[in-house]
């Protein structure tokens, strides 16, 4: 290979890059930052044993004594990256160091509430503050045919009175891949159906009668309401394992606040339009 293109090589430039950097640091650090550091590299059990399981989740094996020497001698690698990235400084101002700090604290904050299991008061209370988390929506069972566009007053009043006479609501109004039937419809899916408001006013019409014209996101329809279910909440024990989640979940928060709100006690804010940061 010519001298030329060692010179233009990139990765030529890398290197030299890097040195000069180390360089720099080498001479421009105060002397506390160049104070000699721990240089052995222990390696725990405990972390030892961490590789192996990663290994055997991964390869559904344990590693093979080459494959341990491997993942002991990554390890090594890692660790004497981390320790001079550290010495270098380069985690300071870097978002994403920061962030997984921060969740890192977050998740020693909430650990606890993993563990917790409340008792019967406890969660008969929760479930009676959050019911409308876990109530079942009201369920419609109604028929529609969706009228024409161009549709005049007589003629939507004619089909309504031919639907009153027994008329297959199959054969009638326009042709549309919407069911004419819809059987047991919770409201909440009727609205992302046919449309904002059409749910609510359907749970509104008398029962066994045709009603209309109701505008939705089709159009115009006539519709029947054959049945109508209010709300329920079901009981406790139907939904106890999605509870005790939901309330360790809640409990979480409590603490990640409290921990938050500790923490910052123990520091004097000066931040900007802090008017607390203004007072001596």
């Amino acid at each position: 290979m010519k001298i030329g293109t060692i010179l233009r090589s990139p990765l030529l430039h890398f290197f030299v890059l890097g040195g000069l950097v180390f360089g720099f640091y080498a001479v421009t650090a105060p002397p506390e930052a160049r104070a000699p550091r721990d240089d052995v590299l222990r390696l725990t059990e405990a972390e030892m044993n961490r590789m192996a399981d990663s290994f055997l989740a991964a390869w559904g094996r344990a590693p093979t004594e080459a494959e341990s020497r491997g993942l002991v001698r990554d390890w090594a690698i890692e660790e004497v990256m981390v320790r001079e990235a550290l010495a270098l400084g380069l985690d300071k101002g870097d978002a994403m160091i920061r962030n997984r700090l921060r969740t890192k604290m977050e998740f020693l904050a909430e650990a606890p509430a993993a563990a917790m299991t409340p008792d019967d008061a406890a969660l008969e209370a929760y479930y009676a503050q959050n019911a409308a988390a876990y109530a079942r929506p009201a369920q419609v069972s109604f028929t529609q045919v969706l009228l024409p566009g161009d549709a005049t007053a007589e003629e939507v009043a004619a089909l309504r009175a031919e639907l009153e006479q027994g008329a297959d609501p199959g054969g009638i109004g326009q042709a549309t891949m919407l069911p004419t039937r819809l059987e047991a419809m919770a409201a909440p899916a009727v609205e992302r159906v046919f449309g904002g408001g059409f749910g609510g006013a359907v749970a509104g019409l008398p029962l066994s009668a045709w009603s209309g014209p109701l505008s939705s996101g089709y159009g115009q329809h006539l519709v029947r309401l054959d049945a109508v279910e209010a709300a329920q909440l079901p009981p406790l024990e139907r939904l106890r394992d999605k509870v005790i989640a939901d309330w360790r979940s809640a409990e979480a928060r409590k603490m990640r606040t409290a921990f938050t709100e500790e923490l910052l006690s123990r520091y004097r804010p000066d931040l900007p339009g802090d008017d607390a940061a203004e007072q001596p």
